[in-house]
């Protein structure tokens, strides 16, 4: 009895079942059986450059998509190679970081395209060139064009990935040009797709809830934020996305970290820079600045330095740094930081200059600066008012008060300390709402009513001891502090009473070193030192309890 040949198997459709469910490995494995046997084959390239992205191996992943790009173009099919272009674009970006790589393979891309008729592989290299327009260069409008055409083609054709990435990509960039209503209206609608209709990428539906968990966090929405990085966590954890696990992890540790739990904050943080580094090194720049962010309120600066080093020009890693110059007592510093980051910005970019003007409010009116401080508020209020988020109005209304205590006008600086004070509490931001209390504390202290500026430094207090914040605690010792306050002035250099006494007088910084023949710099570390020495968040307070104190 003979038997009959069994059917010889079909390895590229093994491959593409593979890849459906989820089975990356079997997926690898049936792809490299397929060039085996046809080493030219696009598709099986094509496929074996899927497998090893969601694998997290970076050169695989770009040997088989640039063997399927060649293939394709011998092939005869421009729009196939295009395609591919593009998502190798994306590969040089998020393996390694390689922007000037990526912008070349878009380009090779579009001279493909040029001429042909617009379809689905269009739409795809419209979402790649709009996704790189806005992570590199904060260009929102060119995203939300692109992003409008994809969405256009994904309905034209019945792409529903091209239609819900699309409207994801002009949601977030509506949001940061500040039309926060228009953008999350957008990401809803992405998001409804993206998890209701069949994509052709599992990938899409990723690509779209990040989209969404980033305008969320950007302008402090933080429980719709955790809310969409659980579904996330979710989606990563059922297709082994650890590239996406980590955009999540990392969002959603800032979350936990503004509305108060620091513990689990670390946990998801470190993990997901651990995630980042491993599958996406190119994208792990965000983590490691929120990781940073959460040491240095922890008082960690050494750690806190090295994240932000690691993450390179990454702009809030430069605003971080800037923090810790400031806190440091070098304001020239944190204003050069902060500026640095407002010359990178698009004239569009409303979003990114919350975190750039607040910081050089800050660090103008340290160095006294007033008129520039002004001009800086100036900005950063009408990017508030353009966002409109509780958070963010806090944020506007901490650097309003700040200015006014600058200047010396404690009654301004004490009502926009209460309305900050109110709009972190609404927001569920307890570590802002604690250092807009303890700058309520200096702002009562500096009109003469101990009492109130004791009660609001004791629940700043408390609130930092809760989260673990201890250079804070110790800040917000400050005013409860005033019986032991004299005995501290007695502890002042004859130079910083001099520098003082001419503080109170009204002289800026630049006058001061004239007078006493020193640099900028010294008049500031002087000026710094006093501060320290007195325990108070301002130099306007500081004279305004030498003078109490009979020293002026």
């Amino acid at each position: 009895m003979t038997t009959s040949p069994q059917p010889l198997e079909d390895p590229i459709a093994a491959g593409r079942d593979a890849l459906a469910a989820g089975a990356w490995a079997d997926a690898r494995a049936a792809f490299q059986r397929a060039l085996e046997r046809d080493g030219h084959s696009a598709e099986a390239w094509e496929g074996l450059g899927w497998a090893a992205w969601w694998l997290a191996d970076g050169p695989l992943t770009l040997e088989a998509r640039e063997r399927a790009y060649r293939a394709f173009r011998a092939d005869g099919e421009p729009g196939a190679a295009a395609r591919v272009a593009a998502w190798l674009a994306a590969d040089f970006y998020e393996f390694r970081g390689e922007d000037a790589i990526a912008a070349g393979w878009l380009e090779r891309a579009r001279r493909l395209l040029d001429g042909l008729p617009e379809d689905a592989d269009y739409g795809w290299l419209c979402l790649h060139e709009g996704s790189f327009a806005l992570s590199t260069r904060g260009d929102a409008d060119t995203a939300a064009r692109l992003a409008g055409r994809a969405a256009a083609l994904g309905r034209k054709f019945g792409v529903a990935d091209l239609e819900a990435v699309g409207l994801a990509l002009e949601g977030i960039a509506a949001v940061v040009r500040g039309n926060v209503d228009e953008g999350m209206r957008r990401l809803d609608e992405a998001s409804a797709i993206a998890a209701s209709e069949e994509l052709q990428l599992p990938i899409s539906q990723g690509w779209a809830l990040c989209y969404l968990i980033s305008a969320c966090e950007g302008v402090g929405d933080f429980p719709r934020a955790a809310q969409w990085c659980q579904v996330t966590r979710a989606f990563a954890e059922r297709w082994g996305a650890r590239q996406l696990l980590g955009v999540c992890r990392s969002a959603y540790g800032r979350v936990l970290a503004t509305g108060g739990d620091w513990v689990a904050a670390e946990a998801e943080l470190t993990a997901a820079v651990g995630d980042l580094e491993v599958s996406r090194p190119g994208m792990a720049g965000g983590g490691f600045v929120r990781l940073g962010e959460l040491r240095m309120r922890q008082g960690r600066d050494d750690e806190a330095r090295a994240l932000f080093e690691r993450a390179g020009t990454h702009p809030l890693a430069v605003l971080g740094l800037g923090e810790m110059a400031l806190d440091a007592g070098d304001p020239a510093s944190a204003a050069d930081a902060a500026e640095r980051v407002v010359r990178g910005l698009a004239d569009d970019n409303v979003l990114s200059r919350i975190p750039a003007f607040a910081l050089l409010v800050r660090a103008r009116a340290a160095l006294d600066e007033l008129e520039a401080a002004a001009t800086a508020l100036r900005q950063l209020e009408d990017a508030g008012t353009r966002l409109g988020t509780a958070y963010v109005r806090g944020r506007v209304c901490l650097a309003t008060a700040e200015l006014a205590a600058a200047r010396g006008d404690h009654d301004t600086a004490r009502r926009a300390c209460e309305d900050a004070l109110d709009r972190f509490n609404e927001s569920g931001a307890p570590y802002d709402g604690a250092r807009a209390r303890l700058a309520l504390a200096g702002a009562l202290a500096a009109l003469g009513r101990p009492q109130a500026a004791a009660a609001e430094a004791r629940a700043a207090r408390d609130t930092f001891e809760a989260l673990g914040a201890a250079r804070d605690v110790e800040r917000a010792e400050a005013p409860l502090q005033g019986a032991t306050r004299a005995g501290a002035l007695g502890d002042l250099t004859a130079r910083e009473l001099d520098v003082l006494r001419l503080v109170a007088q009204g002289l800026s910084d630049a006058e001061i070193a004239d007078r006493l023949v020193l640099s900028p710099h010294t008049v500031h570390r002087h000026v710094a030192n006093v501060r320290a020495k007195l325990r108070l968040p301002s130099r306007a307070a500081a004279v305004a309890y030498a003078t109490r104190a009979g020293l002026l």
